[in-house]
């Protein structure tokens, strides 16, 4: 799994399955509910994609995947936050 801080340029990969687990979990349940202006938008926060074996299965933003805008509920901001913050990994 990489995610990509959108604010700084810099990005993490994680790699143990353990720790890939977890944060899954913590963001399974949250609703993605598309937002009605879906006009092209710049920038983002974080973006995340998931690999298995070094081949891209799924990537998405915090507010939008694919071609489709959405806001969450809870909110997925502060959970993806606190991970990538409290990662123990280098970024790069």
């Amino acid at each position: 799994m990489v995610i990509f801080d959108g604010n700084s340029g810099y990005k993490k990969t994680v790699e143990d399955k353990k720790v890939i687990d977890n944060f899954l979990n913590k963001i399974k349940d949250i609703k993605f509910i598309p937002d009605e202006n879906q006009e092209l938008r710049d920038g983002f926060n974080y973006s995340i994609t998931l690999f298995q074996d070094d081949e891209e299965t799924f990537k998405f933003g915090l507010t939008q995947v694919n071609d489709h805008y959405y806001h969450t509920e809870p909110d997925i901001y502060p959970i993806v936050d606190d991970f990538y913050k409290n990662l123990n990994v280098q970024e790069k």
